[in-house]
């Protein structure tokens, strides 16, 4: 039986009438984390940015997990590149609750304000967070790389060493 990747890795950023620079930093941070051993990259399970991220790590060979809200709660449709999908059944605010407390690490692209309440949320879990490309928006705790070179770096350090507990 093939094992599952042990390191928790979510991508957050903008869903609806994501612009096509985010879109495609999203994919290429989606392959970062694809390329990245042991990691398992989670979504918000919808379009946009979760879309670009999990498209690019499947194109990597990588794993994705889409932790979704409730069918009533959804601003766009689920994306198909996923590996699991679980409908959390709750809003979209909880479901971003969810997706910040069980990774070990969130990586942001510019987003708007499910993806800033993800970053303030894993960042008051003791998360690390890295963000990268333009965000208007600066938020403590959070730290903002300047490339997806630097990122791939950090990313790479992080799971060398021993991920912290998400729970």
């Amino acid at each position: 039986m093939e094992k599952w990747p042990d390191t928790l890795i979510a991508v957050v950023g903008k869903g609806r009438n994501c612009p096509p620079a985010v879109y495609q930093l999203a994919r290429e941070v989606g392959a970062i984390v694809a390329r990245q051993p042991g990691c398992l990259l989670v979504t918000g399970g919808l379009g946009g940015a979760m879309e670009a991220a999990a498209r690019g790590a499947k194109e990597h060979g990588g794993r994705v997990l889409g932790l979704l809200p409730g069918v009533s709660n959804r601003t766009t449709q689920p994306h198909a590149e996923v590996d699991l999908r679980l409908d959390t059944g709750l809003t979209a605010n909880g479901r971003n609750i969810v997706l910040a407390s069980v990774a070990h690490a969130m990586i942001a692209v510019p987003g708007s304000h499910g993806a800033l309440q993800e970053m303030i949320v894993a960042v008051d879990a003791g998360r690390t967070v890295w963000a990268v490309g333009e965000h208007t928006t600066r938020l403590p705790g959070v730290n903002y790389l300047a490339s997806t070179a630097e990122l791939s770096a950090h990313l790479d350090a992080f799971t060398t060493a021993a991920p912290p507990d998400p729970g």
